[in-house]
């Protein structure tokens, strides 16, 4: 106790009330400019720039407070952390609890020589407010230098024996393992922003319109432009929407993975570093790898692309969500493979990929199952069509939709059945499955702490289950689709058998099986 009664409390830097007021200023240009350019006089224009600057001024208090009242410092044992004006609260996070520890940047922080250092524990911050704690304000090198300490202090705290790595991507001098190509923004804007893109444009157009009242500038325009362009309209309207969405696409992967680079530092731990405006520098411990998941949505994986996704012990919920817990882009499969070989430690990928490893084909009863949930959905759909044509007068020509679709619905079914397989190879469960997006989860069975056999009254009839492998990494639950009833049970048989070596966030294992 004396000990840690001589370590010295820090405090936040102070120039994080000017970095809190500049951004401020940032939020307040839009309303403003609008305001500026619409209507001066506008009461509602008024009402929205006064509560956008009577919000925008909370901020700038509040770190100001935070500066006066924050207090921190790293004891032997502890990261400890005081804060709180009217309510004072103490916070103490185990150095061998630690499990990422985090740097961000956002651009004015950046301008000013701040940085933001978010320490976690990898429990759900929402569920456990002692979870991890979060200095915004530091001064970047004091930030980097106490990223290094805590990295440092919690390898030794937590005493993890390391895997060795039997297969790793060639490493520069410099720890360096792969960097930024940009070849691979094509990935990006035929990714999900492709779909989602346009509209997220659209509605932040619309809604700072509305904003200022002038929405209906935006409805009224749409409305002019499809009147004259007649029949042309949905053909326009569909290329636009994918354009936006394309460059939606390309600039969400500029500002987000500027700059990248993944390197491996001497202790072992993975670093990722990326972000144009806002910096982010997340780091990853070989020793609390689980596996990895690759996967692909349709037009990446026609040109070749595929994301590989680390599962990994100690990551909350909340940074799961987030995509400042994401260690590499979409890239070519081939490179893909390559990181999530090296990011795991072993060739886990490259032995599908070549046929050392082959996954067990399904039942003809899974392809059956397949293709009726895709007809019953197109059937569902000729059902509403059908009750509005009767009910609301919709044109009774929209029923030829769904027997048009009706081919390629059982096309999606035989498909989704030849993505389905699953192995069991040496100390890895291999899953695969999904028709649009293509997924293959490759899971450490140390990791595993429990699999489940479940049974819907359909297939129980075919002689079909679904296979749930449980662990503290990542989804916590990753699925075998539609498997051999009997091939199900002995695989979660084989998976429980025999005890694993208990993970460091666990302390005994607590593997089940029910049927």
């Amino acid at each position: 106790m004396t000990e840690q009664s001589e370590v010295p409390w820090e405090r936040l830097d102070p120039r994080i009330v000017l970095a809190a007021f500049l951004g401020a200023l940032v939020r307040l240009v839009p309303a403003a400019v609008a305001w500026w350019l619409f209507d001066q006089t506008d009461t509602a224009a008024r009402v929205t720039v006064a509560l956008f600057a009577a919000i925008a001024l909370v901020h700038p208090a509040n770190e100001a407070l935070k500066y006066w009242k924050v207090r921190y410092r790293i004891t032997p044992t502890e990261l400890q952390v005081r804060k709180g004006l009217a309510v004072r609260s103490a916070h103490a996070v185990p150095l061998h609890r630690i499990r990422t520890v985090d740097i961000t940047a956002p651009l004015i922080h950046r301008l000013l020589g701040l940085a933001v250092l978010t320490v976690g524990t990898g429990s759900n911050l929402m569920a456990d407010p002692t979870s991890g704690v979060a200095l915004a304000g530091l001064r970047a090198p004091v930030a980097a230098s106490l990223r290094s300490r805590l990295v440092r202090e919690a390898e030794i705290a937590d005493e993890v024996e390391r895997a060795p790595s039997t297969a790793t991507a060639p490493v520069q001098d410099d720890g360096t393992i792969v960097e930024l190509r940009w070849g691979w923004v094509v990935y990006a804007m035929s990714g999900v922003w492709l779909l989602v893109g346009a509209v997220s444009v659209g509605g932040t157009l619309f809604g700072m319109a509305s904003a200022i009242g002038r929405g209906d500038w935006l409805t009224n325009g749409v409305a002019v432009a499809a009147a004259a362009l007649g029949v042309f309209a949905a053909v326009v309207g569909l290329v636009a929407f994918l354009v936006v969405g394309a460059i939606a696409g390309a600039t969400t992967f500029v500002t987000g993975w500027w700059g990248y680079r993944l390197a491996r530092e001497p202790g072992g731990t993975f670093v990722a570093t990326r972000g144009l405006f806002t910096t982010r520098s997340f780091t990853a411990d070989r020793a609390r790898m689980r596996g990895i998941t690759l996967s692909a949505s349709p037009l990446v994986r026609l040109l070749g692309g595929a994301l590989a996704r680390p599962v990994m012990t100690g990551i909350s919920l909340r940074q799961t969500m987030n995509e400042s817990a994401a260690m590499l882009p979409t890239t070519s499969r081939d490179e893909a493979v390559r990181l999530g070989d090296t990011l795991l430690g072993t060739p886990v990928l490259a032995a599908l990929d070549d046929g050392t490893v082959r996954l067990v084909t399904h039942p003809p009863a899974a392809r059956r199952r397949a293709v009726a949930r895709w007809v019953i959905a197109d059937a569902v759909v000729a059902g509403i069509l059908g009750i509005g044509a009767v009910l609301w007068s919709w044109p009774v020509w929209l029923l030829a939709v769904p027997v048009a679709l009706l081919p390629g619905c059982v096309l999606a079914g035989r498909a989704a059945y030849r993505a389905l397989g699953h192995a069991l190879v040496d100390d890895h469960l291999y899953l695969r499955r999904g028709a649009v997006v293509r997924r293959t989860d490759v899971l450490e069975v140390r990791g595993i702490s429990g699999a489940t056999v479940t049974q819907s009254p359909v297939q129980r009839w075919l002689g079909l289950a679904h296979l749930v492998a449980t662990t503290a990494a990542g989804e916590q639950a990753y699925r075998a689709v539609d498997v051999a009833v009997r091939d199900a049970t002995a695989l979660a048989a084989e998976l429980t058998a025999e005890p694993s070596v208990a993970a460091p966030e666990a302390p005994a294992d607590t593997r089940t099986l029910s049927v």
